[in-house]
């Protein structure tokens, strides 16, 4: 039985012709401004009479750089490094940990709990019972 590709109701030529007539995508300028400080909260409001009169918005990169550099946009990344840097019992140095979590953590659909999403508060050792906090 041969292999045969699902049938369009458009050929492949006209779509690309459509393409080339007039896409109804917009062009991304993206430029850093040297001397422009971020966007204030003020000019949030300004930002809905810009769209009003079709000027185009100015995006700040410094915002968001700032955004993805909070601890609160890295919660999973930081939780990775505490687990990493904790894979040891400093008492007795072996390697059986166990993370100790809150029974905050979102559940999933079959009422069991989504790992990683309950807050970590310590470890405990496997082998001598030591426990210690983050």
């Amino acid at each position: 039985m041969a292999f045969e590709t699902p049938r369009t109701n458009q050929s492949n030529e006209s779509i690309r012709d459509n393409l080339k007539e007039g896409s109804r995508m917009s062009d991304l300028k993206i430029y850093w401004p040297e001397s422009e400080p971020a966007a204030t909260a003020t000019e949030s409001n300004d930002a809905d009479i810009r769209a009003a009169s079709n000027e185009p918005d100015i995006y700040s990169f410094a915002e968001w750089i700032d955004k993805l550099r909070s601890p609160e946009s890295n919660r999973s990344a930081l939780r990775a490094q505490r687990l990493n840097s904790n894979q040891t019992c400093p008492d007795c140095t072996r390697a059986g940990v166990l993370p100790l979590v809150l029974n905050d953590g979102r559940m999933d659909g079959s009422g069991r709990l989504v790992p990683g999403s309950a807050t970590l508060v310590g470890f405990r050792c496997d082998s001598c019972s030591h426990e210690w906090s983050v």
